[in-house]
């Protein structure tokens, strides 16, 4: 999910200026002495996260910022890059692959002029390379991690390359020049013609995808299978033509990743390593030992539970238990924390579209405590769609303090009392169905109770706890959840394929961590019926309505009334802390930023000092 803010006019050239000053969350660190050549820098995965997809047209099954921003975009650049270090969530002009679009006819046709970058291969990176993605998206749109009906690509008329390095795109409406930049150009990654056939032996450029649309289908497939054998990923051919600063050397599925710079890369900020390695961990304790043990790892993330307790208003511990080899760095999560409520699920759907249903479980969350003790204060309360932390100009009042439903275990308890629900055995149990008020709303039988399945990530050990505490709690409120830790990608891969019925939508409470945003926080993917990112299928059509607001205007009055009716209605949605990362960066290394925008890794920034 991505986007951000700008201006609209008749004419409207999106610069950088115009672009940086949503936010001010990012964070960087600079290693002492003379800048050095050479080295190799080594990242510790977080546990369970390892990249598990390659090819830069994601399915939602697959769509993981550790994928993209660890593996993809290293290699291969999507036509726009966004924040920096300094906090700005809007285009990075530097580190993109084009210009800044050019809108027009009122920001009904958008001129996009690509530079002159280079494939691996000696092919030029140009108006064509974007046309076969955004022919592959014209064909393929089911199969996008992002898609939603009405949106891209089914609000351009038309993409047509009007000159080597031109592509022209006619809209179908009048767009937010910001939210088009930042979520839909954002989506773009050209493709090169090496990647255009249907067969490993057929020439490049034979599937015809990038002149027909009709014709992508075979090359999606032979791409989509290819990416499937993860074996292969650092020793066939075809992964290997990169646009990007880096290119695989070896990879498995456990997560040993390395890489070398790509010697053809012509972009700027070329790499000063030699080598960058990704090393996976079975566990957080076992990273932190490993940090705290020797400087193998170059840069890293560390727990709360491995730090001085702070307060959530503090930025650094008082003291630093790595001082000798390493900075702590604080990083932004741009994002909204949520568990997510399954709204097909057969049994309980019904349940989960009464809002006081949702204000309950809201109640019985005590995200205080779960700041305080879970994460020892590396955390920040979430009330709404919009992150408090980073600082940005998104927020409202309706999400200030502890938001509209403050935890308290008997206001929720009477929530359910007072609309026909009944503690019998330990769980509330519905014995007034029916619509009336003091009812347990549409749909919901007679006899359901409130057992539910909470299934949650077990990658960091914060979560864990904070599972546990919500089962506490919830139960003297009547609601009972049977808890299931999983491994991320395991989780993320049973709670993404759920649009319908069927048995994909047995899930009923899932939570992963946070949705990361790109620049402006709005609800697009999330929240649209259809799209694929909305995993939960909510629909509220007066909650379209004001997304929509949001899309074609960059009036913050629209975007403040989508975001307090979120709030107050918490759509299909539970809110939940939002983890502030503690990094942890190798003094000896400069060079090393964390935006709270772009999720994407830049190595090719990191150099060794001496």
């Amino acid at each position: 999910m991505r986007l951000r803010k700008a201006l609209v006019a008749p004419v409207v050239v999106l610069a950088a200026a115009a672009l940086a000053t949503a936010c001010s969350g990012g964070s960087s660190s600079s290693g002492g002495g003379t800048p050095t050549e050479g080295g190799t820098a080594v990242f510790a995965e977080s546990p369970g996260t390892q990249p598990n997809w390659i090819f830069p047209f994601v399915d939602s099954a697959h769509n993981s910022g550790y994928a993209t921003g660890d593996l993809q975009q290293l290699m291969y650049r999507e036509l726009y890059w966004f924040g920096d270090a300094g906090g700005s969530t809007g285009v990075n002009t530097r580190k993109s692959l084009a210009d800044p679009p050019v809108f027009s006819d009122n920001n009904t046709k958008v001129v996009i002029n690509v530079k002159p970058y280079k494939w691996s291969n000696g092919e030029t990176v140009n108006a064509k390379d974007v046309v076969f993605w955004m022919n592959m998206m014209f064909a393929e749109k089911a199969n996008w991690y992002g898609y939603v009906p009405g949106q891209f690509p089914d609000n351009v008329k038309s993409a047509t390359a009007t000159g080597p390095q031109q592509v022209t795109l006619q809209l179908t409406d009048s767009y937010s020049p910001t939210w088009f930049t930042g979520q839909e150009l954002a989506q773009i990654a050209p493709l090169p013609m090496a990647w255009d056939k249907t067969s490993d032996s057929a020439a490049a450029g034979s599937g015809g995808c990038a002149d027909d649309r009709a014709k992508c289908d075979a090359v999606y497939k032979y791409l989509f299978n290819k990416s499937k054998d993860l074996s292969t990923y650092a020793t066939d051919p075809l992964w290997q033509v990169v646009d990007g600063p880096w290119h695989l050397t070896s990879f498995d599925a456990e997560g040993n990743i390395s890489y070398d710079p790509n010697p053809k890369y012509s972009g700027p900020d070329k790499p000063h390593l030699a080598h960058y390695k990704m090393q996976p961990f079975t566990s957080t304790s076992a990273e932190f030992n490993t940090l705290r043990s020797g400087r193998t790892i170059s840069v890293g993330g560390v727990q709360g539970a491995d730090l001085p307790q702070k307060k959530a208003s503090e930025k650094l511990p008082a003291t630093n238990p790595l001082q000798a080899n390493y900075n702590l760095v604080p990083a932004a999560a741009w994002g909204w924390s949520s568990t997510i409520l399954n709204m097909d699920n057969p049994k309980y759907g019904a349940v989960f579209k009464q809002l006081y249903v949702r204000q309950a479980f809201q109640q019985t969350l005590d995200q205080v405590t779960d700041v305080n003790v879970a994460y020892r204060g590396y955390a920040t309360v979430t009330t709404g769609p919009v992150p408090i932390n980073p600082d940005n100009s998104y927020v409202t009042d309706a999400e200030r303090g502890a938001g509209p439903y403050p935890f308290d275990k008997a206001k929720a308890k009477s929530l359910l009392t007072s609309h026909g629900w009944t503690l019998q055995n330990g769980a509330m149990t519905c014995t007034a169905p029916g619509t009336a008020p003091n009812q347990c709303g549409a749909g919901v039988a007679a006899g359901t109770r409130l057992e539910l399945t909470l299934q949650y990530s077990t990658g960091n050990p914060a979560y864990g706890r904070i599972m546990q505490q919500w089962k506490s709690d919830a139960a003297e409120a009547g609601i009972v959840f049977d808890l299931k830790g999983q491994e991320f990608n395991a989780l993320l891969g049973d709670v993404s394929d759920c649009h319908g019925s069927g048995p994909a939508c047995d899930w009923q409470l899932g939570y992963f961590g946070y949705q990361q945003y790109n620049a402006v926080p709005t609800g697009d993917q999330l929240l649209l019926p259809g799209s694929t990112g909305n995993i939960g299928n909510y629909d509220d059509p007066q909650l379209d309505k004001l997304i929509n607001a949001t899309l074609h205007s960059d009036d913050k009055n629209a975007f403040a009334a989508y975001e307090d009716y979120a709030t107050k209605t918490l759509p299909g949605q539970i809110n939940m802390p939002l983890r502030g990362p503690m990094e942890v960066v190798a003094k000896d290394l400069g060079g090393v930023s964390f935006p709270a925008v772009q999720t994407a890794r830049s190595p090719e920034d990191w150099y060794f000092t001496k």
